[in-house]
């Protein structure tokens, strides 16, 4: 299992995947292009459940203003991984991004640089046009899930020819997100950094039916023993939608599949599970008034809990 997540992860970093999951057995396996990557169980597999799984996005922001600080704000509410970079020790502070990845050097050096994210979502708004249209340069030449850069038409217009005569395709110029943001109008910082992220949300959220991965369970996966828990199905109201997952521990629990009673008692079986020894399950339960969780979403949901 531990190979299979660290497999999982090394694609995760080369765009979407297919997984095909044998509820049964608890086996899955990731394919791209039809070719599979790797499989935690034995061959052949026998799924009866096919997703499209991404990486949630890893916000790397150019800029540690007024801006920077409004977005890391709502990035945090949405429990998104974000790394912060700028050139000015006095604005990118522990104090202003308490959880951030923080790097603090002068832009030359920034940029010369490699960071660790799994599809990564570049946001450029920096304190100079010079060092935008550099970011820039630097997004395009990486893997990303999003780019965008602040800035008028005209000035976005100036940096886009700029390296289009160093050699970026159209194709790869068009995939920038500038002037940044949905245009809703804003005018304030917050204002602003919400339009960022309702943009970037858009971006990754536009296709139906897509699962997105948060990275670091995955990373948390490769080492853990616990019991990964991840609703395979879901009818009606609840919480979450099918793909969620999270890690159970006999102490301690990572990421979430919606909270409430229903996590609650997930996270009792899946306790049960390790005491027990059993290395696969699958719970129904039922989200409707009077049912045995005491929920009153309406719906209904089943879990598919394996031992790691």
């Amino acid at each position: 299992m531990r190979s299979y997540f660290r497999a999982f992860l090394e694609a995760l970093s080369s765009g979407a995947v297919e997984r095909r999951t044998d509820t049964r057995t608890g086996d899955e396996a990731i394919y791209r292009n039809g070719k599979m990557i790797a499989c935690s169980g034995t061959e052949p597999l026998a799924p009866d459940l096919v997703e499209t799984v991404k990486a949630a996005p890893h916000i790397i922001m150019f800029g540690a203003g007024h801006i920077g600080k409004a977005l890391y704000g709502i990035g945090r509410i949405l429990s998104l991984r974000m790394t912060v970079l700028d050139d000015r020790p006095e604005m990118l502070t522990e104090e202003g991004f308490p959880s951030a990845e923080r790097h603090v050097a002068p832009f030359e050096s920034l940029l010369s640089r490699e960071y660790d994210a799994v599809s990564p979502a570049y946001a450029i708004f920096t304190h100079g046009h010079a060092f935008d249209t550099g970011c820039l340069r630097y997004a395009l030449r990486h893997e990303s899930s999003y780019i965008g850069m602040i800035g008028s038409r005209a000035k976005a217009e100036g940096a886009l020819n700029q390296l289009r005569s160093e050699g970026f395709s159209e194709e790869q110029l068009a995939a920038v997100h500038t002037p940044i943001g949905l245009q809703i109008g804003a005018e304030t910082p917050e204002e602003i950094a919400l339009s960022i992220m309702a943009e970037l949300i858009a971006s990754y959220r536009s296709e139906k039916g897509i699962v997105t991965i948060d990275p670091m369970l995955l990373r948390e996966m490769i080492t853990a023993n616990g019991v990964a828990a991840r609703i395979i199905s879901k009818h009606g109201s609840a919480p979450r939608s099918r793909g969620a997952m999270m890690l159970i521990r006999p102490d301690s629990a990572v990421s979430t599949i919606g909270g409430g009673a229903l996590e609650e008692a997930v996270m009792e079986e899946a306790r049960k599970m390790l005491r027990d020894g059993q290395e696969t399950k699958t719970v129904h339960y039922s989200l409707r008034e009077g049912g045995e969780i005491g929920m009153v979403c309406g719906g209904e949901t089943d879990v598919l809990l394996r031992r790691l």
